[in-house]
């Protein structure tokens, strides 16, 4: 006996519902993971706004980034509960080698992607790594250019000194970032990922390096080397 079709209608009605259910019940991507792959064009710093935030430019490639890591973890440790967070915006043009580096570093960081430095054009970043330092209404205060580990005790003074609202922020960035040199038609710091390998240098082989410095050094030399010693004059 055929169905009426009011009947037929109905089952193919819930059939759709079903399937749907099914669909709006699986899990949606967390917040973080759905917005990893969203390249910002300008940092915002809201959602810190009442806490100290450091904001630090950084790559992989960058030997003084490894030393500076370190001590930004450390910082984190002692002053997070007094209200600091660090903001660690990357400019690795390669994702995978700015999570392999980030890998035992930095975990209580908020790690920012700008492949196409777009933030650190915003900021006129011109040194690796370079770090700006905001009060708790979001104003920037101080800017460090590089990492010496000798600073690092001037460079936390100053992150104290905005804990303990010594010191307020001023409405426009510091310009201790910014060189007098303008960048038209250079590398920008953050491009520079390829210059700074080691096989890049103009000398890279050790052994290179020691014949130069040998023929430099020796009496019978006639070319000149890198030193200060002079040539084959005898001098040396």
């Amino acid at each position: 006996m055929r169905r009426p079709i009011q009947l037929v209608v109905r089952h193919a009605l819930l059939a759709i519902l079903g399937a749907l259910a099914l669909l709006g019940a699986a899990p949606a991507p967390h917040a973080a993971e759905a917005a990893a792959d969203v390249t910002p064009t300008t940092l915002d710093l809201t959602p810190w706004r009442g806490r100290v935030v450091l904001v630090d430019f950084w790559a992989s490639w960058c030997g003084p980034c490894r030393e500076s890591f370190p001590w930004m973890d450390e910082m984190l440790r002692r002053y997070r509960d007094r209200g600091l967070e660090i903001v660690a915006v990357n400019l690795d043009e390669d994702r995978g080698a700015a999570e392999r580096f980030l890998e035992g570093r930095g975990s209580g960081f908020h790690v920012v992607y700008d492949p196409d430095g777009r933030i650190a054009a915003d900021y006129d970043i011109r040194s690796m790594p370079a770090s700006v330092l905001f009060d708790r209404q979001g104003r920037p205060a101080f800017a460090h250019s590089g990492f010496r580990p000798a600073d690092a005790a001037a460079y936390e003074r100053d992150l104290v000194a905005l804990l303990d609202g010594a010191v307020a922020g001023r409405a426009v960035l510091p310009r201790e970032l910014v060189s007098e040199s303008p960048t038209a038609g250079k590398v920008r710091a953050w491009e520079r990922g390829v210059l700074a390998r080691r096989d890049m240098a103009l000398d890279c082989d050790p052994l290179d390096i020691a014949f130069d410095e040998h023929i430099h050094f020796s009496k019978e030399a006639s070319s000149g080397g890198r030193g200060f010693g002079g040539g084959g004059c005898g001098c040396n």
